[in-house]
């Protein structure tokens, strides 16, 4: 008999809370134009809430993951839900967008507590004949998020909330964090903590920064019209990631906490895996540019806006069930969720620069695009873990999210950044279709890896 006879209610908070991770990238997506027009926004500062977000959560969720193995990972997870609640809270009553993008931060914070919690609790929970199912239920659930958080923010947006608009989408994860913080209480027990090793909180400020000053230059080199110090803020970021990594050395030599181990990004197979792994990721783009495309250009409503995100969203989510049924060797299968992904994105800006608005053509095409992302993400997470040692499979866990989540926010930068920019040059759908257009190539440095990839395996 099982020692968590509640384990199963247990999963279910557990899911819904780190849900609220993605599901509010997708969500506060669809509020930039309401957020740009009630705070009085520039684009670049619509893209930092965005980016900080991500960034937080990339640098952090290998610390909130050690927090739990320290301190419980019922604790952290309900001091995420804390975190996350109050900053919503915060965000929603931001006086203006400076104060919005610092809560956004705390937001980062609170998710990269969250998310790390759920696959570690499911192994303490379960048995070895449940967690296949427990897993494959988190799995799934995780691919809707992209469906409903642009289907469910424009519900809330096109929906009169007393003098409530875009707050909308920050108040929703109240109710939700209170019940799961309410369920996890009643339903989990804490883990028995291991020896405190400690946490590398030198290297994760060292990645935070760096971060910020790599992806900064990009979201605000055109408003400063691409001065010098621009390059030199650049410039610091790399030099930042180098002494991120000689930090990490020197913390391994001493026998220290690491946040990464820098021997894993040196085994060229898995180097490789988080090369593909960053580009198909600047699919965050399109999150991005399509709701503010749709809005602002044709005026369509958020209602509509959240409906033209379903292909795309559906297709993410039926791939993997579909693909794993599919005996096909793992360098086929990169090969055609790359291809797929290519080919949608590449065929979606070629319609819409000549069409200008969705149709059912751009539907399939981003449906096609959907299914390439659904095929090549757990592929890809599966490839990356199994090229590592057991010993190693944690810390390459880590640096597997952090590849997704720096990936998503570097993508949404650069393909947003294009976007913007080619606004006021080209127009609104030569610049959108530009934008779609980037994402397809930018997959070519995934193929080129792919290629590389399959050669050492083979």
């Amino acid at each position: 008999m099982n020692v968590h006879p509640k384990r199963w209610q247990a999963l279910n908070f557990l899911i819904a809370g780190a849900f609220l991770s993605p599901l509010d990238y997708f969500i506060v997506n669809m509020a930039l134009p309401s957020i740009k027009k009630s705070l009085n926004a520039s684009d670049h500062q619509l893209q930092m809430v965005i980016a900080i977000y991500g960034l937080t959560y990339a640098a952090l969720v290998v610390c909130g993951g050690r927090l739990g193995d320290i301190y419980g990972r019922k604790k952290i997870f309900i001091a995420g839900l804390y975190t996350f609640l109050f900053s919503s809270l915060a965000c929603a009553f931001s006086p203006d967008v400076t104060w919005l993008i610092t809560f956004r931060l705390f937001q980062g914070v609170g998710a990269s507590l969250l998310a790390p919690q759920v696959l570690a609790s499911i192994k303490d929970l379960f048995n070895s004949q449940e967690q296949p199912k427990a897993v494959s239920i988190f799995s799934s659930v995780f691919g809707l998020a992209s469906v409903i958080g642009q289907l469910f923010g424009g519900i809330l947006l096109s929906m009169h909330w007393g003098n409530f608009s875009w707050e909308m989408v920050f108040l929703v994860n109240v109710p939700i964090t209170i019940i799961c913080i309410l369920g996890i209480h009643f339903t989990m027990g804490n883990n028995n903590p291991k020896e405190q090793t400690g946490i590398d909180f030198v290297g994760a400020l060292l990645l935070v920064i760096a971060l910020l000053f790599l992806i900064c230059p990009l979201i605000f080199g055109q408003k400063f019209e691409w001065a010098w110090w621009i390059f030199g803020i650049f410039v610091t970021g790399i030099v930042l990631i180098i002494l991120f990594l000689k930090h990490e050395k020197k913390q391994l030599k001493d026998n220290r906490p690491i946040l990464i181990e820098p021997a894993l990004l040196q085994q060229k197979p898995f180097a490789l895996s988080l090369l593909i792994i960053f580009f198909y990721n600047f699919t965050a783009g399109l999150f991005i540019c399509y709701p503010y495309y749709l809005q602002q250009f044709l005026h369509q409503n958020s209602m509509q806006t959240g409906f033209a995100i379903i292909p795309y969203g559906l297709a993410f989510f039926l791939a993997p069930l579909v693909t794993s049924r599919v005996q096909l060797n793992v360098s086929k299968m990169i090969y055609i969720g790359l291809g797929l992904l290519m080919t949608g994105f590449l065929i979606s800006a070629a319609v819409f620069y000549f069409q200008h608005k969705p149709s059912f053509v751009t539907h399939l095409t981003l449906f096609i695009a959907g299914f390439g992302h659904g095929t090549i993400m757990p592929v890809m997470m599966r490839t990356a873990i199994s090229l590592v040692s057991k010993d190693k499979a944690g810390q390459a866990s880590g640096l597997v999210s952090i590849g997704i989540q720096i990936g998503s926010v570097t993508g949404g930068a650069v393909i947003g950044t294009l976007f913007f920019n080619l606004i006021p040059i080209l127009g609104f759908t030569e610049a959108f279709a530009a934008a779609l257009g980037m994402i397809g190539i930018f997959q070519l440095a995934g193929l080129w890896a792919r290629n590389r990839l399959s050669k050492i395996i083979n």
